[in-house]
C-alpha cells in the first residue's frame, strides 16, 4: 500500500477517534464516568495504521485546526507514543497500554476551563497554575474511572516532568522518571509545538526538532534520538545541505516511502554568497547531512525558514 492510500487510510481513523476522544471530553465535563471500553477500539486503529506507516498519522493529524487540537492533540501523542515504543525495542505486549496512555495524558485537560485552554496570548502565573492542574486532575480521573494501567497512570501524572528536575508536578529528575513518562514528554512538545493554536503559529517539523535537540534539562538525550528516527533524518523545516554544496531548507517530502525530498536551496556553502531560492529535488542532488543555522550565522532565520516554507510549499 502507498503512502498516499494509508494516509487516506488513516484519516478515516483519526476522524473516528477524534469523535470518540471529543465525547469523552464532553463525558467529563459534565460529570459523567470516563468511558474506558470505548477507547480500546481507538487505540488499536491508531496502533494498525502506526505498524503499516509510522509516518502517516502524524501528516493528518498535524492538519489539526485551533478548535479541535485538544482532542486531536490526544490522538496524535498516542500515534506517537507507538512509534516511538516500536523504535525504543520496548516489549510489544506493553504498545497497547501506552498507546492508551498517549491518549489519555491530557485528560485532566477536561477540567480546565476552555477560556484558559484557548486563551490567545500568555498565561499569568496564576492562570498557568490552573493549567498545571491537569496533570493530578486526570490521573483523579484515571483511577475514578477504575484504570488500572501503571502506565497510563504514570503518564498522565508525570509528562511534564524534566529531566533536570524543574518540572511538574513533583519536580522528579532523571533517575525517577519513568521511560513512559520521558516518552510522554517528548511526544506531548512535538506535537504541541507543531500545531497551530489560539496564541501561536505552528512550527514545522524541522524548525521543532531542532529546538528540543537544542534545549537543555528537559528531554531525556536518548529518547529524543529515537523519536528523531521515526519522524525522519530531514522533515520538512530542516536545514540542509546538499551535494552541489548549497544550503536549502526542506519543504515537501515525496508520499512514496524512502522518497525524494524537494529543497529550497538559497545559499552556496563554498563561498557562503546568498542565491535566488529556487526548489531542486534531491534525486539529482542528494541531501549531504543537517546544518544549524547557527553556524551560518543565518540572520532572523526562525522567520525566514517560515517566509520560504510559505513560499516553496506545494498547496
Amino acid at each position: 500500500m502507498s503512502r498516499v492510500e494509508e494516509r487516506e487510510r488513516a484519516r478515516t481513523i483519526v476522524e473516528a477517534a477524534r469523535s470518540v476522544v471529543t465525547a469523552t471530553f464532553a463525558d467529563i465535563r459534565f460529570g459523567r464516568r470516563l468511558d474506558m471500553a470505548s477507547l480500546e477500539p481507538v487505540v488499536a486503529g491508531i496502533a494498525a495504521s502506526v505498524s503499516r506507516d509510522p509516518a502517516a498519522l502524524p501528516g493528518v493529524t498535524r492538519l489539526k485546526q485551533v478548535h479541535e487540537y485538544t482532542y486531536l492533540h490526544s490522538v496524535a501523542v498516542c500515534g506517537l507514543m507507538i512509534a516511538l515504543a516500536r523504535e525504543l525495542g520496548l516489549p510489544d505486549g506493553a504498545t497497547h497500554e501506552i498507546g492508551l496512555a498517549g491518549l489519555l495524558h491530557d485528560v485532566g485537560k477536561a477540567k480546565v476551563p476552555v477560556a484558559l485552554l484557548d486563551k490567545p496570548g500568555p498565561l499569568n502565573l496564576e492562570e498557568y497554575a490552573v493549567v498545571q492542574q491537569h496533570t493530578t486532575r486526570g490521573r483523579e480521573l484515571l483511577e475514578e474511572a477504575g484504570l488500572t494501567s501503571p502506565i497510563a497512570l504514570d503518564v498522565c501524572l508525570h509528562h511534564h516532568e524534566r529531566v533536570d528536575g524543574q518540572g511538574y508536578p513533583d519536580r522528579l529528575a532523571a533517575p525517577d522518571i519513568s521511560i513512559h513518562a520521558r516518552m510522554g514528554a517528548v511526544c506531548d512538545v512535538y506535537d504541541a509545538v507543531t500545531s497551530r493554536r489560539a496564541y501561536k503559529k505552528s512550527w514545522s517539523p524541522g524548525a521543532a526538532l531542532e529546538w528540543m535537540s537544542e534545549t537543555t534539562g528537559q528531554f531525556d538525550p536518548q529518547v529524543l534520538g529515537a523519536f528523531r528516527r521515526i519522524i525522519g533524518p530531514f522533515p520538512i523545516g530542516s536545514l540542509v545541505r546538499l551535494e552541489s554544496q548549497r544550503l536549502g531548507l526542506v519543504v515537501d517530502e515525496d508520499d512514496a516511502p524512502g522518497g525524494a525530498h524537494q529543497v529550497c536551496v538559497f545559499m552556496c556553502a563554498a563561498t557562503r554568497r546568498q542565491l535566488t531560492p529556487v526548489r531542486v529535488g534531491t534525486a539529482r542532488d542528494p541531501i549531504l547531512g543537517l546544518e544549524l543555522s547557527s553556524r551560518w550565522h543565518l540572520d532572523d532565520w526562525a522567520a525566514r525558514r517560515t517566509a520560504l516554507l510559505a513560499e516553496f510549499r506545494r498547496a
